[in-house]
């Protein structure tokens, strides 16, 4: 089946090694993350890792409208100092084959993996190993962080999207944008090995992205099969059923990012068209049995000071290092693609009409669609 459509929000997919933190809450004290933070206008680290269409029928969500294919048929290299590097962000680029690596909080690349095919969602397990969600051959790849292959899981008849590891019992969960018949699942493979078990939501077609709690309570978004009505649901742990969230305080206009804050107890879910507008946000959510309440939102910025467009797997980094990390694969046309990270201040935990801003270097990657 072609599933090309022009209406497609780029996938940025990226995992930072580590556990999710953003805000820390006090006693009795409402948290609400930073209404807008962006990064300044430096850019360093020039480097090419655009998202583009494939000339096939691999479901993606990781489709531009006017964007040419570039594989990277380069060898893979990674540089020797990643071994050391306390953080990394690694960003698949569907259109290259590739995956790139950076240091956190620098933003500087430190190698890219090739030889993928069409490779999207991230995620890092309790060691720090990578899993990357290789969509065109329909299997999980397991990297270590210096980019040696570990593993590889077959996902038969399905498209794999993105995942996320329960750091506790080492579960791996997958989400399948679409199988070769129809619809997608979310599939976890226990101890992230052998023949996944799959579970679906009625009112998803297409599954997006997913995270868990420290609980086991597996959380995920997606669309309906037309992708203009989002989902938000919960696989709860022990649970062989999974449950739709009603939203409350926002509506989910696109499917994002959905990780765990540790430390405000929400989930992190992101909009691709927050308020129905092409420009990305995060929402931080309390979730209690089917409801989910809207605690606050954050909007982004780019180097421009304008929207940004598709931060749709942001990572958002820990043990005190408050910002959140990712990249802009600007479909939008606002700006210059970008590998960014913006600080979240600590003073936006606290709640506040005041508008705060905090600027970091992005790293710069060149768009391969001019501007509209």
């Amino acid at each position: 089946m072609n599933l090309s459509n022009a209406t497609r929000r780029a996938l940025l997919a990226s995992a930072a090694a580590g556990v999710l933190t953003a805000c820390s809450s006090g006693a009795g004290m409402q948290t609400t993350p930073a209404p807008v933070i962006a990064p300044n206008t430096a850019q360093t680290d020039a480097h090419a890792a655009v998202s583009s269409d494939k000339k096939t029928a691999i479901p993606t969500l990781a489709a531009r409208p006017n964007a040419a294919q570039h594989p990277n048929h380069a060898k893979t290299w990674v540089s020797p100092d990643v071994d050391g590097a306390p953080r990394l962000l690694f960003i698949s680029d569907y259109g290259a084959d590739a995956v790139d690596i950076f240091t956190m909080p620098a933003m500087k690349l430190k190698g890219t993996i090739t030889g993928l095919s069409s490779p999207e969602g991230e995620c890092t397990d309790a060691k720090g190993n990578l899993w990357v969600a290789n969509t065109g051959l329909q299997e999980m790849l397991q990297y270590s962080r210096t980019g040696t292959l570990l593993n590889t899981l077959s996902v038969p008849n399905e498209y794999p999207a993105s995942c996320a590891v329960n750091k506790t019992t080492g579960d791996l969960a997958v989400s399948n944008i679409e199988s070769t018949s129809g619809p997608g699942d979310i599939m976890i493979f226990k101890n992230a090995s052998g023949t996944g078990t799959a579970y679906s939501n009625s009112s998803i077609y297409q599954y997006f992205f997913l995270g868990y709690d420290p609980n086991g309570n597996l959380f995920f978004d997606g669309t309906d099969s037309s992708r203009t009505s989002s989902y938000f649901a919960e696989l709860p742990v022990g649970s062989g059923t999974t449950k739709t969230i009603g939203l409350s305080g926002a509506t989910l206009h696109f499917a994002g990012m959905v990780q765990w804050d540790k430390a405000g107890n929400y989930v992190a879910l992101g909009d691709q068209q927050c308020g129905g507008a092409p420009a990305a946000c995060i929402y931080w959510v309390s979730v209690s049995g089917s409801g989910g309440t809207v605690t606050g939102t954050t909007t982004l910025s780019n180097y421009q000071g304008g929207s940004v467009c598709d931060l749709t797997q942001g990572a958002i980094a820990a043990n005190g290092q408050q910002y959140v990390a990712g990249a802009d694969y600007e479909t939008c046309g606002y700006t210059a693609t970008t590998a960014d990270r913006w600080r979240i201040p600590q003073a936006a935990c606290r709640p506040t009409t005041t508008r705060r801003r905090a600027s970091w270097n992005p790293s710069a990657l060149p768009s391969t669609r001019s501007r509209s």
